[in-house]
């Protein structure tokens, strides 16, 4: 699958720098196949919650299901040391 090549290059390239990589994915069913990626690569939910537009969904609050309707995940990543 070319998505999952195009992360594990990806990945790496993070690793050098960081020990975490994050992303946001949207919410309704259009995002099914990128959902399902991402969880079996590793990726977890933040614990932050949805955003809407960048800024945090609080409860009650109404938001269009849209793309701006996000989730953030973050996967932990194996620290590389560049040759």
């Amino acid at each position: 699958m070319i998505a999952s090549k195009l992360f594990d290059e990806l990945e790496k390239i993070a690793s050098y720098t960081s020990s975490y990589i994050g992303l946001g994915v949207g919410l309704y069913q259009d995002y099914g196949n990128a959902q399902r990626m991402y969880g079996k690569r590793g990726f977890v939910m933040d614990g932050r919650g949805i955003t809407y537009k960048n800024n945090k969904v609080q409860p009650g609050q109404s938001v269009t299901v849209d793309d701006d309707l996000l989730l953030y995940l973050i996967k932990e990543l194996d620290r590389q040391v560049e040759l």
